[in-house]
Parts: structure tokens; sequence; C-alpha cells
């Protein structure tokens, strides 16, 4: 009970001796963490958005006007059956001259007055990875049945590289707020730790433990990690708002399946705002050993 009785006056003694310091180190904890929040934010939004766009981006084959229906039965299984196609639904062209209609109303007498209906079977192709969608076009391009085959592999193209640059990013922001956060931290623990060093040097001499020593110190910035989180959430909360339209704005198109868990996010920063707060505020210790 005395050791924590002890631990306790000497976290609050280092509080009443940091005021300006506590202030500056918050402030930048505070800066890391809601960097990091945002990034995950609104890349976490911008990946599923994409997500949703991709689904979107199938590949269309249509058939010759001549084309038997067998034959074109057997190359929709021919399709089936190349890697990376997930599946295959076949539209009629009486299916088509419906939804062509149904799209164009006022073509209505022009279509149904035509002896022949002149939209042919399509194939709408949909593929596993965006990366082999030439591929397999090409591959489709060589039935004997297919007329045309239409791939938008721009758009494809452009959406991958969305997705990469985002890990990219979130990576390299995740890394620099590490190393920010590590040394605001150390950085605050070696000017404290000057400012004792003389009741440090005491406590050695009458042989009081580490314990003694650097608890005090890594809780008090335990404590400041914490504050620093409690600030950031209430500016994550408006920044979890903000992201949806900066999301959309991006992609238009796209839309975000699920609501994004807030919960589970600040939970994470948390836990990511202690672990460093602890290992920043050990790695100044190792000057008292």
């Amino acid at each position: 009970m005395f050791r924590f009785y002890f631990i306790l006056r000497q976290t609050i003694l280092l509080l009443k001796q940091s005021k300006k310091i506590i202030f500056i180190t918050i402030i930048f904890l505070v800066v890391g963490i809601v960097t990091l929040g945002a990034t995950y934010m609104i890349g976490t939004k911008l990946f599923e958005s994409s997500a949703s766009l991709t689904g979107k981006i199938n590949i269309t084959a249509f058939f010759k006007l001549d084309a038997p229906p067998e034959d074109i039965e057997r190359t929709v299984e021919s399709v089936k059956a190349i890697e990376g196609v997930k599946s295959v639904s076949l539209i009629t062209s009486e299916q088509a001259k419906q939804d062509f209609i149904a799209i164009f109303p006022q073509y209505e007498d022009i279509i149904t007055s035509l002896k022949r209906n002149p939209l042919p079977y399509t194939a709408k192709i949909e593929i596993s990875d965006l990366d082999s969608g030439n591929r397999i076009k090409e591959l489709i391009k060589a039935l004997p049945t297919i007329d045309s085959v239409v791939f938008s592999e721009e758009t494809a193209q452009k959406l991958n590289n969305l997705v990469r640059l985002v890990w990219t990013l979130f990576s390299t922001i995740l890394i620099v707020v590490i190393s920010e956060f590590i040394f605001i931290v150390q950085s605050s623990a070696s000017v404290l730790i000057d400012m004792r060093k003389t009741e440090i040097n005491v406590l050695k001499l009458i042989g009081a433990d580490r314990a003694f020593i650097e608890l005090p110190f890594i809780t008090l910035f335990s404590f400041f990690s914490f504050i620093a989180w409690i600030l950031s959430t209430f500016i994550l909360q408006r920044v979890n708002i903000w992201s949806d339209v900066v999301v959309q704005g991006l992609l238009p198109f796209g839309n975000v399946s699920s609501p994004l868990n807030t919960i589970n996010v600040y939970l994470m920063l948390l836990l990511f705002s202690l672990v460093l707060g602890v290992l920043g505020s050990i790695l100044s210790l190792r000057r008292t050993r």
C-alpha cells in the first residue's frame, strides 16, 4: 500500500511541476491521434466505396446476331470456365429489347416496327480481380460466337490505383505518427527527468528499486496519452461526419455499404496512444538506470 501511495504522490508532484510541458505534450499527441484516426476513417470509407464501384465494373460480351442459341449456351459455359470469372448472366435479345424500350420509350414504335430484333444476346461477366480483366476480355473476344467485348480497363486501373494509394498513404502516416508520438513523449520525459535529477539520485542512494523511480513517469505519460485521446475523440466525431462528404466528392457513384464502427476506431486509438506513451517514457527512463 505504501508503494502505491508513494508512486501516486510522486506522479502528482510531477504533474504540478510540468504545467507547460503538459500543454505542449498533449497538443502534439492530439495532433498525432487525430491525424491517424482521420486517415483511417477516410481511407476505410474510400476503400469500401471503391470496392462497391469495383463490383459494378463488369465485362459485357455481345454475341453475333446469327449465333444459334445452342452455340450461345456453349459459349457461356466456356466463359464460366475461364480463370478469374466469378459469374456469367445471359440476357436474351428479347430481354435486351425490353430493357432498351424501358430506358428509351420514345423509340418503342421504331423498335417494334422492325421485322428483326436488332439487339443481340448479351453476357454480363463478373470478374474476381480487375487486374485480370484485360486478359479475360481477350479470351472472350476470341470465341467464335462473340461479336464484340466491352471492358472499362481505364476505370478499373484508376480504382486499383486508388486502393493502393489509400493503403500506402495510411502506412506512411502510421509510421510518421508513431515516430512523432515516441519523440514527443521521450523529449518531454527527458525534460522532467532532468528537473527531478536530484530526487532520482537520492532515491538511488537509499536503495529504491526501479519501480519507485520509473512508475511515476510512466503513469504520468499514460495519463497524458489518455487526456489526448479524450480530446481527439471529440474532434474525430466531426471528422467522421465530414469524411462522408469527402468520399462522396471523390467517388460520387460509389457507396459505403455499412457505417464505420467508430467505437472500435476509438478503442484502437486509445490502445495505440497508451502503448506508445509507455514506450516513449521507458526509452527516456533508460538514462536513470
